[in-house]
């Protein structure tokens, strides 16, 4: 049903993300981080092979760290859950060493396939040629610039969909709603396929 899942959550700090003082705090919990620093002023980073900035290996899988120097902004990517936790929990506990405030903003994004039938397509006759609408858009809340969620599912063919969550806001918004994201999940998958189904 649910297959190629990948998390990604995004600590935005803007200007003042001290990506070199993170890095170096996150080197004493296990983590290879590429090479960081300050050139001139400004942030430079030589990422790891596959452009990661920071990777650390747990016995049942690879966190990963990301790093958009534009948006100052550091990443947790993780194709697990539970892996995608602890790699929050990490760098949470670095910022904590480091005496850094939480970020202005925080970003979940999760993505992933889904094999199934939307029970809620229909058809819709345009200029007298018939089209089959499916696929959906959600949104609750202002998931871009305020506090909100962004749903899309992408119709790829053959009953399969390219599906898109992402929950934007304050770090504590965020962290809330993550905390029950299965249910979301397990939530959206039902009722777009019209059955229970678990994620």
């Amino acid at each position: 049903m649910i297959y190629g899942i990948s998390y990604v959550y995004w600590l935005i700090y803007g200007s003042s993300l001290d990506l070199p003082a993170i890095l170096g705090r996150l080197v004493g919990l296990g983590y290879e981080i590429g090479r960081v620093g300050y050139r001139e002023g400004v942030v430079y980073l030589d990422p790891l092979p596959g452009g990661y900035a920071a990777r650390r290996v747990y016995e049942d899988g690879i966190v990963y760290l990301l790093a958009d120097l534009q948006r100052g902004a550091l990443g947790v990517f993780s194709e697990s859950y539970n892996l995608l936790n602890r790699g929050v929990a990490d760098v949470s506990r670095a910022l904590i060493e480091l005496s850094m405030p939480e970020p202005p903003r925080a970003e979940l994004h999760i993505s992933f396939g889904l094999r199934g039938s939307d029970c809620r397509r229909e058809k819709i006759s345009l200029s007298g040629i018939e089209f089959v609408k499916t696929g959906l858009v959600l949104i609750h809340g202002e998931p871009q610039g305020g506090e909100g969620m962004f749903v899309s599912v992408t119709p790829m063919g053959s009953d399969r969909y390219m599906t898109y969550l992402m929950i934007g806001g304050g770090w504590q918004y965020v962290v809330s709603h993550m905390k029950r994201v299965g249910d979301i999940l397990n939530s959206l998958v039902n009722y777009f396929i019209c059955g229970p189904q678990t994620v």
